[in-house]
């Protein structure tokens, strides 16, 4: 039998209340079936949510807005590096498909943003609602041209804001505001034709260098792993060259790679089982990562890290809750954790439109929790209805 300890929710007006009572939960081993019955309060409020919704979404018209590899807008080459992990393969797109026509919606999908726009120019918006995973074009921008357009002509869509979305893909940006909202971070520093005002990180300091406005790892490699030396500088130079984007420098944290789904609707925050990420069977990565390579065959594995580590898991959902308030993330999201041996943990990546195809840490924890691909759906579109 599944354990569920996954979802809790935290709601601005018992904000205080609420965390005391988790804490205490945390704190004290005896207090544990309390913190199971706050479980199932979260479970019932999420049914709750499919009901509230359930009516207005029989009558929706559904559009699914996805690039697919095959037949998205030509791509641009990025050094060794190309964006294929973002975009759905053949198999992943009849995998989101498939889970939306389960909801028994009226569902069409377009694979160019372009095409979805002219449709609705040439037709009605009335009763439409968008699915989101389009993300076309170069920058922090690309993945908001859809949520803006759904804006424009009052149709919900799934996932956050136009804003949100364009500052969530800003790694430098997040991580700084995370940071003076004192949620801890890695340290990082930001490369951008020379170092931001002339901070560069310590000499000797080990460091890991991510472009600023990718996901899926794009861009990382085993190189990009190293001890700064001042002589780095130039290899960070030709990899802003390469990559054609500033590049973030951050502190590296060896240990365990968490990611925590999390659904947010309106004032509350719904958190799932957090996902322990293995590579060659090996929990604690240690120096690892997960670079491009891994991600783009799919050579990792996932396990809960709820049940190996109930008290850290704990501490990740409250942090998750936190970090999806102070940057307005709506709709199904996800918080990305390293946790050292130490048991400290540190926010090093967040997704507004996390993949939730059968090999992804939200797929895995829907179904550790007893709940289908069905309810994946039902949730997003829930939530955008919410919201809207």
């Amino acid at each position: 039998m599944v354990e569920r300890i996954g979802i809790i929710k935290l709601k601005d007006n018992h904000k205080l209340s609420y965390v005391k009572d988790v804490l205490l939960i945390i704190g004290i081993g005896k207090y544990f079936p309390l913190w199971k019955e706050l479980t199932d309060m979260g479970l019932s409020n999420l049914e709750n949510l499919w009901k509230r919704t359930k009516n207005d979404l029989e009558n929706r018209h559904l559009i699914l807005v996805c690039n697919t590899k095959p037949n998205h807008l030509p791509i641009k080459m990025r050094g060794t590096f190309n964006m294929d992990t973002e975009y759905f393969s053949d198999e992943e797109f009849d995998q989101i498909v498939s889970m939306f026509y389960s909801l028994n919606i009226d569902t069409d999908y377009f694979t160019y943003e372009d095409d979805f726009i002219q449709y609705v120019l040439n037709t009605s918006s009335n009763g439409l609602l968008v699915y989101n995973a389009a993300q076309s074009g170069e920058g922090p921008g690309r993945k908001s041209l859809i949520p803006a357009f759904c804006n424009l002509h009052n149709i919900p869509c799934t996932g956050s804001n136009a804003y949100v979305v364009s500052l969530c893909r800003h790694k430098f940006h997040v991580n700084q505001i995370l940071a003076h909202a004192g949620v801890r971070v890695p340290k990082s520093w930001l490369y951008s034709n020379g170092w931001l005002m002339g901070c560069s990180p310590i000499i000797g300091l080990k460091v890991i260098l991510k472009p600023i406005y990718e996901s899926a790892s794009i861009g990382i490699n085993d190189e990009s792993v190293r001890n700064y030396n001042s002589l780095d500088d130039e290899f960070i130079h030709h990899q802003e060259e390469v990559q054609r984007q500033p590049i973030m420098v951050q502190e590296f944290i060896p240990g365990y790679e968490v990611e925590v789904p999390i659904l947010c609707v309106k004032n509350e925050v719904y958190t799932f089982p957090a996902v322990g990420i293995s590579v060659d069977d090996k929990k604690n990565l240690e120096g690892e990562i997960l670079n491009y390579e891994r991600i783009y065959f799919d050579r990792y594995n996932f396990y809960n890290f709820s049940h190996a580590e109930k008290m850290i898991a704990k501490n990740l959902y409250l942090c998750a809750m936190k970090v999806a308030k102070i940057l307005g993330m709506e709709g199904l999201c996800r918080v990305d954790f390293r946790v050292n041996e130490a048991g400290q943990y540190y926010v090093t990546d967040v997704s507004t439109n996390p993949h939730f195809v059968a090999h992804s840490s939200v797929n895995f924890a829907f179904n550790e929790m007893g709940l289908s691909p069905t309810h994946i759906a039902q949730s997003i579109l829930s939530a955008a209805i919410e919201n809207r």
